[in-house]
């Protein structure tokens, strides 16, 4: 289980990296939809790297966080998934599900 929450973490911090880095492909001048778009790949690195603090502390406190985070995340990616249903929605809604279920397992 250990494993696939290291993966879940790797993934959604790579889907993150990918998705800021799209934003300069996709809009060619700032702009709001611009930043919003990079803040969504900002928001995913961040989740990320919350989940690897705790995947290395194991501390109460980082495991109350990420259970936060994850579960606001996994909500909202599979609400955007259903309204917005293209592979990488439904990528990203699988990883923020796959953290959301890892860490829980793991706590047990």
């Amino acid at each position: 289980m250990k494993k696939l929450y290291l993966i879940a973490i790797i993934g959604i911090i790579l889907l993150g990296i990918a998705h800021s880095v799209l934003c300069f492909k996709t809009y060619h001048t700032p702009s709001a939809e611009a930043f919003w778009f990079f803040s969504a790949g900002l928001a995913l690195i961040f989740a990320g790297l919350t989940n690897a603090l705790h995947y290395k502390l194991h501390l109460l406190i980082t495991f109350r966080y990420v259970l936060v985070i994850d579960l606001l995340l996994v909500f909202f990616t599979i609400f955007l998934a259903v309204k917005v249903p293209i592979p990488s929605t439904i990528l990203v809604a699988f990883f923020s599900a796959l953290l959301f279920v890892t860490i829980r397992k793991l706590r047990r």
